[in-house]
């Protein structure tokens, strides 16, 4: 039987001990450790529990200094540590369910008077209350058509085959996707009655009250109205209160755009084995509680970072 004997990486020639725990190459003399300490400081235990306090209990940075034996500067310096593995750390989504849900909305701020925006994108089973988020996306400029697309194209295929609806607000351009990828549509309701309700009127003086008052009250009725002789009267009734005189130009072109839209409101009431949800406040939820978390940033950067490691750390949401 031939034996192969061990040769030296460097000149693949005979290796002889050098030694208890060291080794030579009778070619070069170069010489080796069997077992290679690692080089540098020992690794002392990583505090992780500062994303925590920060993120889920409301602590501040200057509050963990004034509770440690470090100084502000070291416990800035661990955090951002932190930080950053959490951010760079890779991330796997697991949601379950034959039938997905997206669930879609946007923040934006100010950086040196320039807009920036945060794309949020979610998603549920229909047989499930619990919404999980994706990492955001943020591009600078306003919210717009081509970065949504963007968003949504990069989900994995593993959950975007599985996606049958998409709930929003008043995006524009949003039904393109929804058609190109075959999905239904169910707009959100809250943001529609808000802006009703804004032009209202509180006052009894106010111009076309009783008009705006009419408005409010029949579109609340047609979201929810099952019977079609009472739906088919309250929405020809929208139609003539819409031209009135008494009524804002503004609330006639939202008046106009739910009459157009008037399907893609109630699908929620075509399609009930889906329970699609009718507003999309748990997204209103997350970006309030990701304003909490971020709202002394004073960059793109860091908005972007803290976004991130704040959905991280708290990844789903109740969607009832």
């Amino acid at each position: 039987m031939k034996i192969l004997q061990e040769k030296s990486d460097c000149c693949r020639a005979k290796i002889i001990r050098f030694g208890g725990k060291r080794r030579q190459c009778v070619a070069c003399k170069k010489t080796w450790r069997v077992h290679p300490a690692k080089r540098g400081r020992k690794v002392r235990r990583r505090q992780r529990n500062y994303l925590d306090k920060v993120f889920c209990h409301n602590f501040s940075v200057n509050q963990l200094a004034e509770h440690s034996s470090l100084s502000v500067d070291a416990i800035y310096k661990r955090f951002n540590r932190n930080l950053a593995e959490l951010i760079s750390g890779r991330r796997t989504i697991r949601v379950r369910g034959q039938k997905l849900i997206l669930l879609i909305d946007a923040e934006w701020q100010y950086f040196k008077d320039k807009p920036w925006t945060m794309y949020f994108v979610s998603v549920k089973s229909v047989n499930s209350e619990t919404v999980t988020i994706f990492d955001p996306l943020m591009r600078p400029g306003k919210e717009n058509y081509s970065v949504w697309k963007e968003a949504i194209d990069q989900l994995p295929g593993s959950i975007k085959n599985r996606v049958i609806a998409l709930v929003s607000d008043g995006i524009r351009g949003i039904e393109t996707i929804a058609e190109d990828n075959g999905w239904i549509i169910q707009r959100c309701h809250f943001h529609l009655l808000l802006q009703l309700k804004k032009r209202r009127g509180k006052r009894a003086a106010t111009p076309g009250r009783l008009v705006r008052e009419e408005i409010y009250c029949s579109v609340r009725l047609a979201l929810s109205e099952t019977s079609k002789r009472r739906l088919n009267i309250l929405c020809r009734r929208l139609a003539v209160l819409a031209v009135d005189d008494g009524c804002p130009e503004r609330m006639k072109r939202i008046v106009r755009d739910f009459l157009r839209r008037f399907e893609e409101f109630r699908n929620y009431l075509n399609y009930p084995e889906y329970n699609l949800p009718t507003t999309t406040n748990v997204m209103e939820s997350l970006n309030s509680f990701v304003r909490k978390k971020s709202g002394t940033v004073n960059s793109p950067q860091a908005w972007l970072r803290w976004t991130t490691a704040t959905i991280r750390l708290k990844s789903k949401f109740i969607c009832k």
